[in-house]
């Protein structure tokens, strides 16, 4: 596996040119706006989003994950209708809730049966941006790249120094993908955290992408400003 973090921390915008060489290029983080973006929640409504539990909602042009006050026993998510193979992708989260609260983007996904103990529920194969709360005394897997329930042994972590810098608790954070045959790479808050080129046969190469609200915590996420662009 090649992990590569390339980080440039905004060279580009302080030395004139640099933005058009190649490897700064491929640290900025995409805008995804303009010609070929895909507003997710556009005209104010979820019709680019499939069916989910009572737990979604869009609220004030927020997508919105809720477990009630209480904890729930198998996580839930919402896709999108619409699939997707290489693409650049951007939202705004806000995180909230105990100190288990839990979340990811996942992407190229295809939802399978899976079991886990007693309990059976339909889970995304396909990977994942994970947005995890920290927890002291815990690996810290905020900011990491997985494919949990196909390939649980898939682990990609960044530099947690790195993420305890740009990763701002209790607020909004902007979380960006690019995806790029077997190159996957994030952003959050416009530095970016992972640049990984993924050689397993496995991985997945399109699917549909999806927010997840976690079990065993008490939470809430938002999502606003969700975009995606094919390539």
């Amino acid at each position: 596996m090649k992990l590569r973090l390339n980080l440039y921390l905004c060279a580009s915008l302080l030395i004139p040119g640099l933005a058009l060489a190649q490897n700064a290029n491929e640290s900025v983080e995409p805008a995804v706006s303009g010609e070929g973006a895909i507003d997710l929640l556009a005209g104010g409504t979820l019709d680019a989003w499939g069916e989910a539990s009572e737990r979604w909602s869009l609220e004030d042009g927020c997508i919105v994950g809720d477990t009630g006050g209480e904890k729930i026993k198998i996580p839930e998510w919402i896709y999108t209708k619409q699939s997707f193979g290489d693409f650049e992708f951007t939202c705004e989260m806000l995180l909230t809730g105990d100190k288990s609260r839990n979340t990811g983007i996942y992407y190229r996904a295809q939802p399978f049966p899976f079991k886990r103990g007693k309990a059976s529920y339909e889970a995304p194969s396909g990977y994942e941006f994970d947005a995890a709360f920290h927890q002291p005394g815990k690996r810290n897997n905020r900011g990491s790249l997985g494919d949990w329930y196909a390939r649980p042994s898939l682990r990609i972590l960044p530099d947690q120094k790195i993420i305890n810098e740009v990763y701002r608790s209790e607020d909004w954070n902007r979380m960006t993908i690019r995806a790029r045959g077997n190159r996957l790479e994030y952003w959050i808050n416009g530095i970016k955290i992972m640049d990984f080129e993924d050689p397993d046969p496995k991985g997945s190469r399109e699917g549909i992408i999806g927010f997840q609200i976690h079990d065993r915590t008490v939470m809430k996420v938002e999502f606003r400003n969700i975009r995606v662009r094919p390539l």
